[in-house]
């Protein structure tokens, strides 16, 4: 997402309505590449360079005549109490907040620029004596927009997938770090980039200010919104260590920095298949998926599988009345992304066809969702949750040697993140979906399905059955079919990245 997307949301993050440009939002009248420039432009000035600018619009638009000017009363004018200030940009009428948040002040300070006027008139405020003076040039436009780049960027790569289903915070549109990427760590990252580069680094507390103030809505987790075990009993650690010996404090923060390096290595690599999968669809102009022959082209492709919380069915944002039904409809759902386009699959399992959440339902959609939504890859990359310890799993493993046994696919990696540390992109996509479902009244799985379909252009329903028993996903015994061709792995709970090659078939 570009920079002007980022200032765009920001604005609307800010200013939702006004009274200008016929009701509709005032910011409009602009283009978003004159608004991010404008504000950009103020924020890159010094304090004295920005109440100059700042007295001389208010100069032409205040009205501190001694009787007020009220065109429906011209007969009955009253003694004016306060002046009346009136704000302006390149001749348009703006409400009071676009003007604030194009010049990138406060309230705070609009006032006492205000008062300064009727005060002193067109004259600059000036520092009284003592205190610290900046000897060194404000920060330029370019100096800003480097920072705000690198921020955003940072957050593209290690945010939290998680709309509308982010804990502790009432904002919907947040983007979350994990707890781990404070800001001095992604000062300390963005200094480093910024030597290498040879340009300018901001000072750190510049750039928490910049960050504040240019992107509020990119945020810190809170420790305690950590959702891994291994985190909490680390960081519990840590903090009752005040009486411990100093070898064994040593000791609990390599423990943790030992683990916070194997999640950014899980993290890295998943971020990584995920680009390179989207190289590969752009490069072949791949833009939906549809059926295709199996193995029919030479490219390598990532897909991610994962189960979500039930629905219930019915369901009315509403609520008016207690429900028809003693014990509501339930409604499973499992998700198949292919980041590289991307397009979620998520299959809808109603109660009458929800058999268990166990190897032959995964392995059942799995299969079809190859058969009728795959891209022909000779090569799958899959990624799931942290279900490695899941006794389920050695199913899916026979599944994936099955496949390339068959010459299905020539190769297939199958990879698990970190337990805790495994929010991927079908988390997003559910997050887009349960968004739509809960503001819409939804009474049976064809309007459910069209929910679905509504929700995201990224999201895509497959209805596993109808209520009366029809099946248009079949679900197979795949236990007892793989069962007398494969033996279990030893030690799976050990591993976190199985392949499975063509050149050795049936071996892991």
């Amino acid at each position: 997402m570009s920079i002007f997307t980022k200032f765009n949301f920001l604005l609307y993050f800010y200013i939702r309505s006004c009274q200008h440009n016929n009701g509709a939002p005032c910011h409009t009248l602009f283009s978003v590449e004159e608004r991010v420039k404008r504000r950009m432009e103020m924020v890159s000035m010094t304090s004295k360079e920005q109440s100059l600018i700042l007295l001389g619009k208010i100069s032409c638009t205040i009205n501190m005549s001694p009787m007020t000017c009220n065109s429906k009363r011209a007969g009955v004018q009253m003694e004016r109490t306060r002046q009346r200030t009136a704000y302006m940009m390149e001749s348009h009428v703006i409400c009071r907040e676009t003007f604030k948040f194009l010049h990138a002040i406060s309230q705070d300070r609009l006032t006492s620029i205000i008062k300064l006027y009727k005060e002193n008139g067109l004259v600059p405020k000036e520092k009284k004596s003592g205190g610290r003076s900046n000897q060194r040039s404000a920060y330029s436009y370019e100096d800003i927009k480097r920072s705000v780049a690198f921020i955003t960027n940072y957050s593209e790569d290690h945010a939290l997938v998680l709309p509308e289903r982010v804990p502790g915070f009432r904002r919907e549109s947040v983007k979350l770090l994990p707890s781990s990427e404070t800001k001095i760590k992604v000062f300390k990252a963005y200094s480093s980039a910024m030597v290498k580069s040879n340009y300018r680094a901001m000072s750190e507390t510049t750039f928490r200010e910049t960050w504040k103030k240019l992107m509020p809505f990119i945020l810190t987790a809170r420790p305690m919104t950590d959702l891994c075990w291994t985190c909490q009993r680390n960081n519990t650690l840590i903090f009752r260590g005040a009486n411990t010996p100093e070898n064994e404090k040593c000791e609990r923060l390599k423990q943790q920095e030992r683990h916070l390096l194997l999640v950014h290595q899980e993290r890295s690599l998943y971020n990584d298949m995920v680009g390179e999968a989207r190289k590969t669809c752009e490069a072949n102009q791949l833009t939906c998926l549809h059926k295709s022959t199996p193995c029919s082209r030479p490219i390598s492709m990532h897909y991610s599988f994962d189960f979500a919380q039930q629905v219930h069915l019915p369901s009315d944002p509403l609520q008016p009345g207690p429900l028809y039904f003693l014990v509501p409809r339930k409604v499973g759902l499992f998700g198949v992304c292919c980041e590289g386009i991307p397009k979620q699959v998520n299959y809808v399992i109603d109660e009458a066809h929800l058999i268990s959440k166990g190897s032959n339902a995964v392995v059942s959609y799995l299969h079809h969702f190859f058969e009728c939504f795959g891209l022909g890859e000779t090569n799958a990359q899959l990624h799931c949750d942290n279900c490695s310890e899941q006794n389920k799993n050695r199913f899916v493993l026979w599944y994936c040697a099955w496949r390339v046994c068959t010459g299905l696919h020539k190769s297939i990696s199958l990879n698990f993140l970190i337990p805790g540390h495994t929010k991927f992109a079908p988390d997003g996509c559910f997050g887009l979906l349960k968004k739509a479902f809960k503001r819409h009244a939804v009474s049976s799985l064809q309007e459910f399905e069209t929910v679905v379909n509504e929700s995201a252009c990224v999201n895509q329903a497959q209805l596993i059955g109808k209520e009366d028993g029809t099946s248009f996903v079949p679900v197979g015994d795949w236990q007892q079919h793989l069962q007398p061709f494969f033996k279990n792995l030893p030690g799976i709970k050990k591993y976190h990245h199985f392949k499975f090659d063509a050149e050795y078939p049936g071996q892991v």
